[in-house]
């Protein structure tokens, strides 16, 4: 009987402006390709620096997955570019604390919480910290490694 194995695509970088993010908004990716990789899951990494002050004691970041199953139309009318995200319908893959100031936040976030990748697809971050996240862009990060299977 054949044993299959996850294979790791490699990492890659998602283009998504979170320099300055204010408190109670959403920012998403500009759509990640799915179609060519055909990922059945993915393994988000997000890392983000709050700001030196104003965040709450009871601070989090809410992490989403966009789906578009045809590469045109995205959950919650999304564009699938680097833009304002307000969740709806997405599915929330998971929550990291950001409860102190000027401080860096690191969470890895799996995607088969919402089942299968589509064809495309995007990431979606709210800011529930209490205050906008640190003004430098390079303080922040999201990253995406899509797993698929061998045998």
């Amino acid at each position: 009987m054949a044993e299959y194995k996850q294979k790791l695509a490699n990492s890659a970088t998602a283009t998504i402006t979170l320099a300055s993010l204010a408190n109670g908004s959403g920012r998403g990716s500009t759509a990640i390709d799915n179609s060519s990789v055909l990922g059945i899951e993915a393994d988000i990494m997000v890392k983000i620096k709050t700001a030196s002050s104003g965040v709450s004691s009871n601070g989090y970041l809410d992490i989403y997955l966009i789906r578009s199953e045809n590469g045109s139309n995205y959950d919650d009318s999304f564009g699938g570019s680097d833009a304002a995200f307000t969740p709806v319908n997405a599915t929330k893959i998971g929550s990291m604390t950001a409860n102190a100031n000027s401080t860096t936040y690191i969470g890895v976030f799996n995607t088969a919480i919402a089942g299968n990748l589509p064809r495309k697809f995007c990431i979606g971050i709210v800011n529930n910290t209490g205050a906008a996240l640190d003004g430098t862009g390079s303080n922040h990060a999201v990253t995406y490694t899509l797993k698929t299977l061998q045998s």
